[in-house]
């Protein structure tokens, strides 16, 4: 049978899709000049059907995994799709996507995951798009500059999976992982400006917003601000003195452009 190459990506504001398909689209090209295989799946687990999934690959395939940097580390809704995910020798490439302040230990949680799952992670990287709080940081990101940084990382993985590399790639952070930050329900507010519209609804990953009245939102709401950014009457925001912090935080500290980081098992921090 013919290896595969699938993405997974939990992308609310689009951002790990776009790098998760741009990846994989440059890294077939690189791959078909080796080896036979075929573009297989795309797994979007930023919705709850999604993630109800189990997936198991074999030995030949080949796995892209994008997903949001929160808190330092990888969203604690993905552990449980991730626990059904079983590699089985396939190989991963990774890709943290973080809001131009820090990845922290996101990408060393998520390859030390993926080698228990039993996955090669011959390659890994840390790239930034706007940040899903406040778009003066990491404005317009990922752009083209960005873009390109992430098709170079995708041709030189592909170079490393056809030399047959098996190791796990080294990458920062550490272990134990950075302490998350206590549970919170804090929800979007919403403006009478409202027109019961039902975008936010349908972007919601936790699908908390009431798809008929959208000032109801459940508990269960991950701040991804998905909502907030697609409402056509900037009617969804947050009100909350906490949120407030972390916002006036990046916006102090954290305007200057960081640059992608790339890591691959043959050749270290590239």
């Amino acid at each position: 049978m013919t290896p595969s190459l699938h993405t997974v990506f939990f992308s609310p504001t689009g951002s790990s899709r776009k790098m998760a398909q741009e990846t994989a689209r440059a890294l077939a090209q690189e791959l078909a000049q080796n080896m036979a295989l075929a573009r297989g799946n795309d797994w979007n687990w930023t919705f709850p059907e999604g993630r109800a999934a189990a997936h198991t690959l074999g030995p030949e395939d080949v796995l892209v995994f994008a997903f949001p940097v929160y808190a330092g580390r990888i969203p604690q809704v993905l552990m449980e799709p991730l626990a059904r995910l079983a590699g089985h020798g396939a190989r991963a490439i990774l890709l943290a996507v973080y809001g131009n302040r820090h990845y922290d230990d996101a990408l060393l949680e998520a390859v030390d995951l993926f080698g228990a799952n039993g996955f090669s992670v011959p390659a890994a990287g840390a790239f930034v798009a706007e940040h899903s709080m406040t778009a003066k940081v990491g404005a317009g990101r990922p752009d083209a500059e960005d873009m390109a940084a992430i098709a170079d990382f995708a041709r030189n993985a592909a170079r490393i999976i056809a030399s047959g590399e098996s190791a796990n790639v080294a990458v920062p952070g550490n272990r134990p992982y950075k302490a998350l930050p206590p549970a919170a329900d804090i929800r979007p507010q919403t403006l009478d400006s409202c027109t019961q519209c039902g975008l936010c609804a349908s972007v919601c990953p936790m699908r908390v917003i009431d798809a008929d009245n959208a000032a109801q939102v459940a508990q269960g709401c991950l701040r991804c601000c998905a909502c907030v950014k697609i409402c056509p009457e900037q009617a969804k925001y947050f009100d909350n003195p906490q949120v407030d912090k972390i916002v006036a935080m990046l916006e102090s500290n954290c305007r200057e452009r960081r640059e992608p980081e790339v890591f691959f098992a043959a050749a270290g921090k590239m």
